[in-house]
């Protein structure tokens, strides 16, 4: 699973020492993880941002882990000591990888692949240049001009309200998805080139030769070809667990996997949305928490996250966690909370043991 790591960090609130027994848990019959994950639950910061607080720094990705507690027991009668809350005193914490994942703005206007595919009517276009070719490719100007075929105004307003969207779903709608993070140890975690400059110079149609993914406002048919055929290199070479969004289907990303969504409301329609799943092979019934941890990519390939000096940890720094509870016969129940704010939340819940499952099937 990449990275497996055998020293734990301080649990603020939790943990008074830590140790961390390296390994993975023994997959018995597998979990489904289900999320509702609440509005204040931010992704990672865009490149050039100030941070929120709160919010992780640009090119990091979250982690879940599993947590078995150790508690102090200094008179030795088998019972874990209690706090002046009447709380049992934690003396160490054994984390236990369960599954990689990222919070990510549902689509990326800003990145260079962010193409209609196959079955578009422009395939390769830039999503953000699409109502320009509509008007192009139609021929017109002011769609609402009474001489202008009425299938034509449709077409041409209807790109119109597609890119007006853009920034509202950018901007409102947060996907939860797969990472690329440590796919294999020793591996850059995958960025994407530099296209080619804004100008004459990034088009095909006016530079035959170029071999650059096209600058995204060249919308000529070969620029586009072109766009198509490199953002399909790219995502091979990126491998399925790199997200790529896409505006017309959300479940269906251009690459990568979509998990779900963070609580909000769909600017196409006003509906509510909200919730996320992942199955992972693990069998975690009977753990006493669980954290989420965010951590650092390495874009860089020499193995260890890209930290700014002084801020290294092997097991990132964490974002949420909560204990475990069994409220209902078979399923394992979490609510998880950030240290410094209360907007930021999330409720978790494990059907564990599906290999072996008489309850939910």
């Amino acid at each position: 699973m990449g990275l497996d790591y055998g020293v734990c960090r301080y649990w603020p609130g939790l943990v008074l020492a830590v140790a961390c027994l390296p390994g993975c848990i023994e997959p018995l019959g597998g979990s489904s993880v289900q999320f509702t994950f609440a509005e204040g639950v931010q992704p990672a910061t865009p490149r050039g941002q100030t941070p929120e607080p709160e919010q992780p720094p640009s090119d990091t990705f979250f982690t879940l882990y599993s947590a078995d507690f150790d508690y102090y027991d200094e008179d030795g009668n088998g019972r874990p000591d209690l706090d002046l809350n009447g709380e049992p005193l934690v003396r160490e914490v054994y984390l236990y990888e369960v599954q990689r994942f990222e919070i990510r703005q549902l689509i990326d206007r800003s990145s260079p692949c962010f193409i209609d595919i196959e079955g578009a009517e422009f395939a390769g276009v830039h999503v953000t240049q699409h109502a320009r070719k509509m008007r192009e490719s139609r021929g017109v100007t002011n769609p609402l001009d009474p001489n202008v075929p009425y299938t034509d105004a449709v077409d041409v307003l209807t790109a119109d309200k597609r890119n007006e969207l853009l920034p509202r779903l950018e901007n409102d709608l947060k996907a939860v998805t797969s990472s690329d993070a440590y796919v294999e140890p020793g591996r850059a975690d995958f960025q994407y080139p530099a296209t080619a400059p804004m100008g004459a110079s990034g088009c095909v149609e006016t530079n035959p030769g170029l071999t650059d993914l096209p600058h995204p406002t060249c919308i000529d048919d070969a620029s586009n070809a072109l766009r198509l055929r490199l953002c399909h290199e790219l995502w091979a070479a990126a491998g399925p667990e790199y997200y790529e969004g896409s505006d017309k289907v959300f479940t269906l990303p251009l690459n990568g996997t979509f998990r779900g969504i963070v609580e909000g409301t769909n600017p196409k329609n006003g509906g509510f949305v909200g919730g996320a799943a992942l199955f992972v092979d693990e069998n975690l019934i009977g753990h006493d928490a669980f954290v989420i941890n965010w951590q650092y990519k390495d874009l860089d390939g020499d193995g260890a996250p890209d930290a700014p000096a002084g801020m290294a940890s092997e097991l990132g720094f964490q974002y949420l966690g909560g204990r475990a509870e069994h409220i209902t016969r078979g399923v394992i129940n979490a609510s998880l909370r950030n240290a410094n704010s209360r907007e930021i939340r999330a409720e978790l819940s494990v059907f564990p043991e599906l290999g072996d499952d008489d309850v939910h099937f």
